[in-house]
């Protein structure tokens, strides 16, 4: 997914040329101090504050004297500088599958002097892999926006006496329950302007997880399980069961490839909520209504979408990231910078704009502006498998291209889906 890139909102944002110095960082032979570069594709100017605090951060805690690039062009400009020997000290990839194909040109960082083993020991697990390739990481995130959520208007739902479900069978009978009720389950809108789509590619990633597992997840992302496969297909179908389910959505799928996405949930928050259910990612409180971010605690409640019986024997997350990867590892001021911001120490800055969190089960929770994002923390914590966003690590022809078109074209009904995932599979890359 990308704009998904909505769960950036709130993240580091690298305007220009942000510089911080510092005096306690690394000298050069010469006598002058190493400055750290780094260089990231995250824009917007809602979030200079959080820059500036998070530059700051840095500073403090390195005593290093930094420098932060961006372009909007992020994808372009790095390999661009990478191929001209002009690669910055690290970089901040949107996604690790971008990161990946550019490893030959980086430093593993269990090649360098960094405690690597500490870092993972704090991580959620799975989520360092996605930035990994022959037994080494590349990479490795530094937040995160927990994808496998599901949100609910709290004072309405609690006045109906509903309660949050615990398994797959739990959440249709809730969902039948509120339809019994005169209410509509789900709110749903994938519409997202030329990226359309991609808010169902995060639904079936989900149910991949639930049903068919994490290894087969694995495989499929790859390419070496076929979207037609029974595996996929029986995903799609489950996450069928409630998105195109008569009386589930309000105008069923045409309405869905129609509403966009950041509007659907502001239908749960009504006077008389209409519709009750949500799933999407922890950034998605940046687009509901102002009083109710700013009551977020009172007027929201979340959920992790439930197992699915006799699928995958745990909770899986599905989530998204920054990753941050080191080109220059000569520059000791640049290790330095690079473990401290993989560590569980970074971000408190960062996230006083809701919507991201630490990857690191040991952050100190106390620094996240509400009990919701430390409730959505603790969620993240307790899974027993983190895996990220599908669509961003497949061939970008598949995974911003046929898997969007895709979905739209069945749950819109303009093809089944046993054409869509042949067509899928047919668009794959050889």
């Amino acid at each position: 997914m990308r704009p998904r890139n909505r769960m950036r909102v709130g993240g580091l944002v690298f305007v220009c040329s942000l510089v911080l110095s510092g005096c306690l960082g690394q000298e050069s032979e010469e006598g002058e101090e190493q400055r750290v570069e780094i260089f990231g594709g995250i824009t917007g100017t809602e979030e200079v504050k959080l820059v500036k605090a998070a530059v700051k951060e840095i500073a403090d805690e390195t005593g290093i004297d930094v420098r932060y690039e961006s372009s909007r062009d992020f994808t372009t400009v790095i390999r661009s500088r990478v191929r001209g020997g002009d690669a910055p000290d690290i970089a901040l990839y949107p996604q690790p599958g971008l990161l990946l194909d550019m490893s030959a040109d980086m430093t593993a960082l269990d090649d360098t002097d960094m405690d690597l083993d500490a870092v993972k020991e704090t991580l959620i697990p799975g989520f360092i892999d996605s930035a990994s390739r022959d037994g080494k990481a590349y990479g490795a995130p530094i937040d995160m926006a927990p994808k496998s959520l599901v949100w609910y208007p709290k004072k309405a739902f609690e006045e109906k006496g509903y309660e949050v479900p615990e398994t797959h069978a739990d959440l249709l009978a809730l969902s039948d329950q509120i339809v019994a009720d005169g209410g509509t389950p789900w709110c749903v809108g994938i519409e997202s302007g030329p990226d359309t789509g991609w808010p169902a590619t995060d639904w079936l990633e989900d149910y991949v997880l639930r049903t068919a597992g994490p290894e087969a997840y694995d495989q499929w992302v790859a390419g070496e399980l076929k979207f037609s496969s029974p595996e996929v297909k029986e995903a799609a179908e489950t996450a069928g069961d409630i998105m195109l389910k008569d009386g589930y959505v309000q105008g069923g799928g045409k309405a869905i490839v129609n509403t966009p996405f950041g509007d659907s949930p502001k239908q749960m928050f009504e006077d008389e909520p209409a519709c009750w259910l949500h799933r999407q990612a922890s950034f998605i409180t940046t687009f509901f209504p102002e009083d109710v971010q700013e009551n977020l605690d009172e007027e929201a409640g979340v959920f992790v979408l439930p197992g699915v019986e006799g699928g995958f024997d745990g909770t899986p997350i599905l989530g998204s990231g920054n990753y941050a990867a080191l080109f220059n590892s000569e520059n000791e001021n640049a290790v330095k910078v690079m473990e401290f911001l993989i560590s569980d120490k970074f971000g408190g800055p960062r996230y006083e704009g809701g919507g991201l969190q630490s990857p690191h089960t040991t952050f100190d929770v106390n620094k996240y502006p509400d009990e919701t994002t430390k409730q959505i923390q603790q969620l993240a914590n307790e899974a027993d498998v983190f895996r990220f966003d599908g669509s961003d690590l497949m061939p970008a022809a598949v995974g911003t291209g046929s898997f969007w078109t895709g979905m739209v074209d069945w749950i819109g009904g303009g093809k089944d889906l046993d054409t869509v995932l042949t067509e899928i599979d047919e668009s794959w890359p050889s």
